[in-house]
């Protein structure tokens, strides 16, 4: 690792954990993120540690020092931590109204993203709908046919998947749909001029846009 990736490591107890996951190290980033809450009591600010490994990871991606299979690597050792303590998270359990569905399409394999937003939406109190991955745009429109939804949040990495979001936008209005769609992440970028709430970031903010949407009409 070089002085440079070493620099967006953050200089505390989940150093260990970031470099874990930079690796690619699935096994011992579960067992450092069990032992960061042991000591710290704090399983919420694991995740953002968890977050910002992948930031990284995509940073790496983007600018080809990863491969897709390392960033795969890293995307199930972050899943593996996540999971690891997900019993031990803060869940704030006044509801907020409003569902959200949050799935991700064929042609965009990573699924980090998916998995750390409905987290995120769960600890927040929003009633969070696991739509699935590799969806087509049929599957998508039949989801939220079954789901109902008010929001419909996607992963976009690839702008193949971004295509395929569109796609699915035209199944959802031919079947009468009608909800927000929020696109985010880097493939959202190949969205300008679409109806579609873009967040061209991480889960982070794709989850304060949801917030702020929903909280607004309460």
């Amino acid at each position: 690792m070089t002085t440079e990736e070493q620099a967006q490591i953050p200089d505390d107890g989940s150093k260990q954990l970031t470099e874990m996951i930079l690796k690619g190290d699935h096994e011992n980033a579960a067992r450092v993120a069990v032992e960061i809450v042991a000591k710290s009591g704090s399983a919420n600010d694991v995740v953002d540690t968890i977050s910002d490994a992948m930031n990284i990871v995509s940073d790496l991606h983007e600018v080809e020092r990863y491969s897709v299979a390392e960033v795969e690597k890293c995307e199930n050792a972050a899943e593996k931590a996540l999971a690891a303590v997900r019993p031990r998270i803060k869940i704030d359990h006044k509801k907020i109204k409003g569902r959200v569905m949050v799935g991700s399409l064929l042609e965009d394999p990573h699924s980090f993203d998916r998995t750390l937003l409905l987290t995120m939406l769960e600890i927040g109190g929003f009633t969070a709908i696991d739509g699935g991955m590799d969806l087509s745009p049929e599957q998508v429109a039949g989801k939220v046919t079954q789901y109902k939804p008010d929001i419909l949040a996607v992963p976009l990495i690839t702008e193949m998947a971004a295509r395929k979001l569109v796609d699915a936008n035209t199944h959802i209005q031919d079947t009468g749909g009608k909800l927000r769609i929020i696109a985010y992440g880097r493939g959202a970028r190949g969205l300008a001029g679409q109806k579609f709430t873009l967040v061209e970031a991480d889960s982070f903010s794709a989850f304060s846009k949801i917030a702020e949407i929903l909280i607004s009409k309460a």
